[in-house]
C-alpha cells in the first residue's frame, strides 16, 4: 500500500494532500485498477478534484460513482464507487455550452475544453477546429482536465511540438507550436 492509503472492509483512503501535483492522478488511478467492483475509494484532497471527475468520465464512464463527502474549503473529501452506475451520482454545474477559444494576442490561440467535458461531450472537432485555425507563427493553448496522451501523437504528426504544465488545481495547460 502506498503512503497517504488506508484500508477498511472494501474501502480505501487516498490522502493525496501531501504528494506533489504530479503524482496525485497516477496514484489515484492506480488505487482505482486494484479496486475489487463493489468496492470504494474515498478521496481526501486539498481543493475540488473536478478535473478527476472529467477524466474519470471518460475513461471509466458508467463504472464509477461520485459522492462529495466534504466540499472544502480546506478539505475535500469524495467517494469513489466501482460497479456499474449509468449515472455517476454527480454532474458538475454547467458555465457554458460553448468552448472558450480566445487569442491573448497575434502569437496564441487559446482553448479551455473543460466546459465541453462538463457537459458529457467530446472537444475533438473544437480542437480539430482550433489548430485548424493557427496561422503559421502562432502557438496553440489547450485547457483539459487530464493529459491528453492520443492528442501528443496526432498534433506530432501534424509537426507540432507541446509543452505541459499542470495548474493548481490539476488542469493541463497544453502549449503546441509548429516545429520549424
Amino acid at each position: 500500500m502506498l503512503p497517504g492509503m488506508t484500508q477498511a472492509a472494501n474501502e480505501q483512503t487516498v490522502d493525496v494532500r501531501e504528494m506533489p501535483p504530479r503524482d496525485r492522478h497516477p496514484t489515484i488511478m492506480n488505487s482505482w485498477r486494484q479496486l475489487p467492483p463493489g468496492g470504494a475509494i474515498v478521496l481526501v484532497n486539498d481543493h475540488d478534484p473536478l478535473p478527476l471527475y472529467y477524466q474519470f468520465s471518460c475513461e471509466h464512464g458508467g463504472t464509477f460513482r461520485w459522492d462529495y463527502l466534504e466540499s472544502g474549503p480546506a478539505t475535500w473529501r469524495v467517494r469513489l464507487s466501482k460497479g456499474d452506475f449509468p449515472n455517476p451520482g454527480f454532474t458538475p454545474p454547467k458555465k457554458t455550452d460553448a468552448p472558450k477559444t480566445t487569442s491573448k494576442s497575434a502569437k496564441s490561440v487559446v482553448l479551455d475544453v473543460r466546459p465541453i467535458f462538463a457537459a458529457g461531450q467530446t472537444p475533438c472537432t473544437a480542437i480539430d477546429d482550433a489548430v485548424a485555425s493557427l496561422k503559421p507563427d502562432q502557438t496553440f493553448v489547450l485547457l483539459v482536465p487530464f493529459e491528453p496522451a492520443p492528442l501528443y501523437a496526432k498534433l506530432k504528426a501534424q509537426g507540432f511540438a507541446h509543452q505541459t504544465k499542470v495548474l493548481d488545481d490539476g488542469t493541463c495547460q497544453i502549449e503546441f507550436k509548429k516545429s520549424v
